[in-house]
């Protein structure tokens, strides 16, 4: 009984399998299939990584209130002034500093009074052995002499030193004196000026004072650690933006980072993917139809060069195995193909088939070797 029914069973199979055959043939047979064709071209492959980016000013400076070195007395620029590197920007005025200043004064002065003091007994030791030879021996009153003039110059020593301490003194606080006033370390544009920065009592502290330079621009990104291996600098970068669809600028990798990206808490574990920070220079000036801070799409070409090629489409995989379908005498012809390089859309011939040869573009999972087509 069992017997019988598995002998049904693979007699349906067949029949199933033969009836499916028989369908195509004459699906085939019966009606030709329409078909659209390309060749082999030589086209330029590009490899790209796609990134996500943030546009930014390539040099800004931030100024902050430092409550160390006293309290403003000026701001010397204005939002929109153009500064070069150098200019003064804010000046702070410190009692405590000023206290420093006349005590220094008063410590210099009080040591030129002690070695003029000390140098006049220097020279008058003379006149005082010649004075005490009236009333002792030579001997003695030159024994006496000495011992007095080694503490003198021992006290003029002394003197001297304490001088040469008050100057380095008068150095450092001519050094704090000129950090009062703050300067540009770079030239651009103040884009921000606020005053009331220095009476905030938040825990974010703000800038005093915010200065860009305009007139260069890169955009930020972070890359996988697959794709930090393909990246090198000085490679080409297409830009473009959601806010302007149509734009697009060009730029070049200016830097990679060598370390990866910190991360934002220590709870993400060991398992967590590294990130490293790419920069890329902006070369279209125009750039600055959009903002800083506005959100980019990066396309770095990795890799490019000229190849014959095909529309990706085009060639089937199947098994293992690369092929197309060539149109000849009317059929779809299985043509196996050997390739290369493979971009979105295209994908390198190495050989296999030529330019003469007309390839199915997109072939259905349907057509068969040898099928009847029309081309469109």
């Amino acid at each position: 009984m069992k017997k019988g029914i598995i002998i049904t069973a693979v007699t349906v199979v067949i029949v199933a399998v033969i009836g499916i055959n028989v369908y195509r043939a004459q699906s085939v047979g019966g009606k030709a299939v329409d078909v659209q064709v390309t060749t082999v071209k030589e086209k330029k492959l590009r490899n790209t990584v796609m990134v996500p980016g943030t546009l930014k000013l390539a040099d800004e400076q931030y100024v902050y209130f430092d409550a160390e070195k006293g309290e403003v007395e000026r701001f010397h620029v204005t939002e929109g002034s153009r500064v070069q590197q150098g200019t003064s920007l804010v000046t702070y005025e410190s009692d405590t500093l000023d206290l420093e200043q006349e005590q220094n004064k008063l410590e210099k002065k009080s040591s030129q009074l002690q070695i003029d003091s000390v140098s006049k007994q220097i020279s008058n030791l003379n006149k005082k052995q010649k004075e005490l030879e009236k009333e002792m021996s030579k001997q003695e009153a030159k024994d006496q002499i000495e011992t007095e003039r080694t503490q003198l110059n021992l006290d003029l020593e002394t003197a001297k030193i304490d001088l040469e301490r008050n100057k380095l003194e008068a150095k450092s606080i001519a050094k704090k004196e000129r950090n009062l006033d703050v300067t540009s370390d770079i030239s651009g544009t103040v884009l921000e000026v606020d005053k009331e920065a220095v009476n905030n009592t938040s825990e974010v502290q703000k800038p005093l004072i915010h200065i860009g330079n305009t007139d260069e621009y890169l955009a930020t990104g972070v890359l996988s650690e697959y794709d930090a291996l393909k990246i090198k600098t000085g490679q080409a970068v297409k830009i473009t933006s959601d806010v302007l669809p149509d734009k697009e600028w060009s730029g070049s990798v200016k830097q990679i980072d060598y370390l990866p990206q910190q991360q934002a808490s220590a709870e993400a574990g060991n398992d967590a993917a590294n990130q490293y920070p790419v920069e890329v220079k902006v070369d279209d000036q125009d750039i600055t139809m959009i903002k800083p801070g506005f959100k980019l799409l990066l396309e770095i070409e990795t890799s490019s060069k000229k190849a014959s090629s095909l529309p990706i489409k085009a060639v089937v995989n199947e098994d293992g195995e690369k092929f197309v379908y060539v149109v000849k005498d009317k059929k779809a012809v299985r043509q196996e193909v050997k390739v290369g390089e493979t971009t979105n859309k295209f994908i390198e011939i190495k050989s296999g088939v030529s330019s003469k040869d007309k390839v199915i573009a997109n072939p259905s999972k349907d057509l068969t070797d040898g099928a009847e087509v029309t081309v469109q």
